[in-house]
């Protein structure tokens, strides 16, 4: 392995492991998720998240040979991913501190479309490059998205209740 593919492997899974840190502290509420300074540190982490993941499947020295029509299948699954994660970005208006149970919109069937299109983008990238160590690293970050949401539900249920009870039974993931 190169330390061209090494780099982005090592920032991938940093950004990973900051941000399930700064899930714990939050969920331990050692932290303010309301604090301005620390709302732009986790969107930095974020940011370098994905951007090292773009590149570690580009750079990745394990790529196998696929046809183009799973390459590009897998294409179709980051590009939907990304509909999904922009449009509920766009539909919360923020990443943090929503006060509000949104239930329109993306929301209406999926009750994390970010989440959802964050695991669309690490399948169908790692599948649109044949990255193969990638996908395996690519695992270690779904997993962190699933216990991500989780922790969200969890919040979520705490905060609206019956409400948020509800939605559940009228949605998927």
């Amino acid at each position: 392995m190169t330390i061209e593919f090494l780099v982005p492997v090592i920032l991938f899974l940093l950004s990973l492991a900051m941000r399930c840190g700064y899930e714990r502290l939050k969920d331990s509420h050692r932290i303010d998720p309301e604090s301005k300074p620390i709302f732009a540190a986790i969107v930095t982490v974020m940011c370098i998240l994905w951007i090292s993941w773009f590149n570690l499947c580009r750079l990745d020295p394990f790529q196998i040979q696929l046809p183009d029509s799973i390459r590009w299948f897998g294409f179709s699954i980051f590009a939907a991913g990304m509909v999904l994660a922009v449009g509920a970005l766009i539909q919360l208006r923020g990443v943090e501190n929503i006060h509000h149970l949104v239930t329109t919109g993306l929301f209406t069937k999926i009750r994390h479309p970010m989440y959802v299109g964050f695991i669309a983008w690490i399948l169908g990238w790692s599948i649109f490059h044949s990255a193969i160590i990638s996908l395996a690293i690519g695992l270690i970050g779904i997993v962190s998205v699933l216990w991500w949401r989780r922790l969200e539900e969890a919040r979520l249920e705490v905060q609206f209740g019956a409400s948020y009870q509800q939605y559940r039974l009228t949605t998927w993931f």
